[in-house]
């Protein structure tokens, strides 16, 4: 996903429930951002505090390599970094999610976002294979049209919503139901915000 989507706090809130709900033991967490200086720190100190495996894939580390190390652990979540869609590093990274065979690829997606933004970022992240989405900053929305209008016209399930920055507490699995009652509510506030 973009810059500022929420990825790594995603992750955290995610990995979070799941030591609560498995154990430490079960989860190891990946990042590919080597190449932004201490870019990896906040997963790493995620990782003390959680008491799980953190790796860095990096130019002596394969992704596909830092899996396969990692392959008697239950759930492995990969961060990657918010970066525009020309970037090389960007590139790249796609490039790696799109060498490794069954990864549960999904894209992050912030609802704050403009639908230019929410779409370049299909776009761009699409390549690698996308199965699903994440709605982020749900307590920050005026509107999810643009955000649920592009889940519904690439057909990507809505995983999970988050809704704050509280760890693990503010994500929840997302309901249809609750996601269409919530567009509405929204725009009906909006549609009564004077001018």
């Amino acid at each position: 996903g973009p810059t500022g989507a929420g990825k790594t706090t995603t992750i955290a809130k995610l990995a979070t429930r799941y030591v609560l709900e498995q154990g430490a033991d079960s989860v190891a967490l990946v990042t590919t951002d080597s190449f932004r200086l201490a870019a990896h720190e906040q997963l790493r100190t995620l990782g003390r505090i959680l008491g799980v495996t953190v790796k860095v894939v990096d130019e002596q580390h394969t992704l596909q390599e830092t899996l396969a190390g990692l392959s008697h652990k239950k759930l492995i979540l990969i961060d990657t970094a918010g970066l525009p869609a020309g970037h090389p590093e960007q590139q790249r990274q796609l490039a790696m999610l799109r060498s490794v065979i069954n990864l549960q690829k999904w894209l992050v997606l912030p609802v704050t976002s403009q639908a230019q933004v929410l779409r370049s970022a299909w776009k761009t992240c699409s390549t690698a294979g996308i199965s699903a989405c994440i709605l982020t900053h749900m307590d920050e929305a005026c509107v999810l049209g643009d955000a649920l209008a592009l889940a519904i016209e690439q057909k990507l399930p809505v995983a999970y919503e988050t809704f704050g920055q509280s760890i693990p507490d503010d994500i929840a699995v997302a309901q249809a139901t609750a996601l269409v009652r919530r567009a509405v509510s929204l725009g009906r506030q909006q549609a009564e915000v004077p001018v």
